[in-house]
């Protein structure tokens, strides 16, 4: 297989983190998630927590302050930076699956990048999200909810195409099909893209 760069956004409790990791080990390539908070972290000198806060905080102005010079960026844009740096020079290196972290929206222009967007039946996700990842809520519809409107937040800062948007993706997958289903279908897209 060529080199082969696999973005996947998706759905909280829809298990694209696991159908992530189970791609990478059936293609053989290197896996990326929480890996580029402490690479971000290392290459701006900047502390670990505030990396971490980096991908919480909003700032609407981030585009702007990037592609002018009119402003000098802030902390956090130098973060952000930093992260979108990081995500290109993993993507530079070979063949590599990068889970959320816009990366699907900063390597769109990329030919060698393969973009997956995970998503699940609310009723399956509430399943994953409270059985497998042991997560407490009062009303998890909502919370599910919530942390899905925070990821849009955060890609849409830096793309016009919004999150989860079917346009955007070479494949999109309900992974109520099974975890190893999706992973499955996701490598022989990959395989049939790429060849053998």
């Amino acid at each position: 297989m060529g080199n082969a760069i696999i973005t996947i956004a998706r759905q909280h409790g829809s298990g694209g983190r696991i159908i992530g990791e189970l791609v990478a080990k059936k293609l053989g390539i290197t896996y990326y998630d929480k890996e580029l908070i402490s690479m971000t972290a290392r290459k701006t000198g900047f502390a670990l927590d505030f990396v971490r806060e980096v991908e919480e905080k909003q700032t609407s102005s981030f585009l702007y302050s990037v592609y002018t010079a009119t402003q000098v960026p802030t902390v956090y844009d130098q973060a952000r930076t930093a992260q979108f740096e990081v995500i290109q020079e993993l993507a530079a290196k070979g063949s590599c699956v990068i889970v959320g972290r816009a990366a699907d929206c900063i390597l769109f222009n990329n030919p060698n990048c393969v973009r997956v967007f995970i998503h699940a039946p609310m009723k399956e996700r509430i399943r994953r999200a409270t059985e497998d990842y042991k997560e407490v809520y009062d009303n998890p519809e909502r919370a599910l909810n919530k942390k899905d409107k925070a990821r849009a937040a955060f890609y849409n800062n830096y793309s016009e195409r919004p999150w989860g948007d079917t346009r955007n993706y070479h494949l999109t997958l309900d992974s109520s099909i099974g975890l190893e289903q999706a992973a499955d279908i996701i490598c022989a897209y990959t395989m049939a893209k790429f060849g053998k």
